[in-house]
């Protein structure tokens, strides 16, 4: 890896794909051009020829230049540096410091793997590359020299700054480090058990209902619903009663597939560590991998549902800085564990984060404040309900209607008292652990003191007059910024942040006294 590496051969098929793909605009043009002809009939074949003639010349020159472009693509690891050349007439070069890089990620698309070839995505803070069908050998081993480089530049600042005496020894030969790959320690392998449980509490059917009616909306859906609404009918003589079966046997179908999709998607989730980089791999078509430096994580958060919560399962994300629009995840948010028991969660955090604290936020919000929670949400949703009773108050399916828009206000307060009951923060020492809460989910953020960059007190007159408001606190995140926001809090509350946010620590917390522990102190 130390010496000028090529792409992968099936790179030069990706380019014929992508000039393929970037035909369609051509296409358009030359159609537009020729479109009296066409309507006509009256199309000769010269005109014909003339046009797949500009077309093919067209794909040749686009296509031509990215081969060429990757032909000469040159990657390798020199000084401590990661190096990337590629450019066909005016030759770019990109360095990356290896001691900056935060993650390397590559990707296996089902296509790429049958031949054994990798995306790969470095990033720092500031900067990124993409290489575009490397072999996957190649990527591991990017992968690993990275990691040695690091260690032996750690190693080497470690040594510098460690204080020397007259006369003390120091031991010889020095012991490197000889890893390879192999070297990573697995933290968490996700069992098929976890991964049937956590595809069954994670949307399958909005999944599912998302591919299905996006598929709809390209082939024309009004035929295909209507075909399908009207076979039920021919069945059952009930129109209600077919379209309610019909509707179930959508949902349930709808259920299954998605549930299917996503254990495809995060099969073999599998959490490794290496010195201080962690490695993420899961998939089993399109295989990916995601690594992240946790020395470049800038705040840790735990999430959970109703349902998950009411089985004991969480979910761990931390949120990481990269400038680069390379990455896909532009908050910067980097999932770690999407489905874990909350005593092995905290065990591993204690492990992985042994900084943080993770001590369960204080619910603060009053209990004046809950119908804010909901009031808006329920004004809009009446004015609509208002709205469809004034145009069709004389239709039979108004009843349903009705009913429908009952069982919905009932969910809108149930949720928005759930969001209130648990909304909270708590200040321990030079960290902040925020709850925020909506819809029947809740994220729990632990933020360092020095990691916060922006920190902003919203509240309109009506909060004003009730002595409350909102405050939101950001960390660096991706290319955006990673906040969390608690709302409709006192004001008392708002200022011990916000005196916390300026000194570094609560003047009101006594460390001494604590009891707080991993095993302790999890989300409720």
């Amino acid at each position: 890896m130390y010496n000028p590496q090529k792409l992968h051969p099936v790179a030069y098929l990706g380019s014929v794909v992508k000039g393929i793909r970037n035909m369609f605009i051509p296409t358009l043009i030359i159609l537009f051009n020729m479109r009296e002809e066409l309507f006509s009939g009256t199309v000769s074949p010269k005109l014909l020829f003339s046009g797949i003639g500009i077309l093919v010349l067209v794909f040749i020159l686009l296509t031509g230049y990215d081969v060429i472009n990757k032909y000469r693509t040159r990657f390798w690891i020199e000084d401590n540096k990661f190096v990337f050349k590629d450019g066909v007439i005016t030759r770019n070069e990109k360095d990356l410091d290896i001691k900056r890089i935060q993650s390397i990620d590559f990707n296996e698309p089902f296509f790429q793997r049958i031949f054994g070839a990798v995306q790969l995505d470095i990033l720092t803070p500031g900067d990124g590359i993409k290489i575009d069908t490397i072999k996957k050998s190649q990527a591991r081993e990017i992968q690993s020299a990275i990691y040695e480089e690091k260690e032996e530049k750690e190693e080497v600042t470690s040594l510098d700054e460690t204080e020397i005496n007259i006369g003390d020894a120091s031991p010889w030969p020095r012991e490197t480090a000889t890893k390879s790959i192999e070297s990573f320690e697995t933290i968490k392998k996700m069992s098929f058990k976890e991964l049937l449980l956590m595809a069954m509490t994670s949307g399958g059917l909005g999944v599912f209902s998302a591919i299905f009616f996006g598929l709809i909306n390209i082939v024309g859906g009004e035929i295909v619903i209507e075909n399908y609404f009207e076979y039920f009918e021919d069945i059952i003589r009930s129109v209600v009663l077919a379209v309610v079966l019909a509707s179930l046997i959508f949902v349930v179908i709808g259920y299954i597939i998605g549930t299917t999709i996503i254990m495809v998607r995060n099969y073999d989730y599998t959490l490794k560590r290496w010195g201080d980089d962690l490695s993420i791999e899961y998939g089993l078509l399109s295989k990916k991998n995601k690594s992240v430096n946790i020395n470049r994580v800038q705040n840790v958060v735990i999430s959970d549902s109703l349902l998950r919560r009411l089985i004991g399962y969480y979910a761990l994300s931390v949120s990481i800085t990269s400038d680069s629009l390379e990455s896909d995840e532009v908050d910067g948010k980097v999932q770690l564990l999407p489905f874990i028991k909350k005593k092995e969660l905290y065990e591993i955090i204690g492990d992985i984060f042994p900084n943080y604290h993770m001590t369960t936020p204080k619910r603060v919000v009053p209990v004046r404040s809950y119908r804010r929670y909901f009031q808006f949400t329920i004004l809009f949703f009446l004015i609509a309900v208002g709205v469809l009773a004034y145009f069709f108050h004389d239709e039979s399916f108004m009843t349903y209607i009705y009913i429908g828009a009952v069982v919905l206000l009932a969910i809108f307060v149930i949720s928005g008292i759930y969001s209130a009951k648990n909304v909270g923060y708590t200040i321990y020492g030079d960290e902040i652990n925020m709850m925020t809460a909506s819809a029947f989910t809740r994220r729990h953020f632990a933020i360092k003191h020095d990691k916060i960059i922006d920190t902003t007190y919203r509240r309109n007159p009506f909060l004003h007059r009730a002595d409350l408001g909102h405050i939101e606190v950001s960390t660096p995140g991706g290319v955006l910024s990673s906040s969390a926001e608690i709302k409709f809090i006192e004001k008392d509350d708002i200022e011990r942040i916000w005196k916390y946010i300026e000194r570094g620590t609560d003047d009101e917390a006594d460390i001494t006294e604590s009891n707080q522990t991993m095993e302790n102190s999890s989300t409720d």
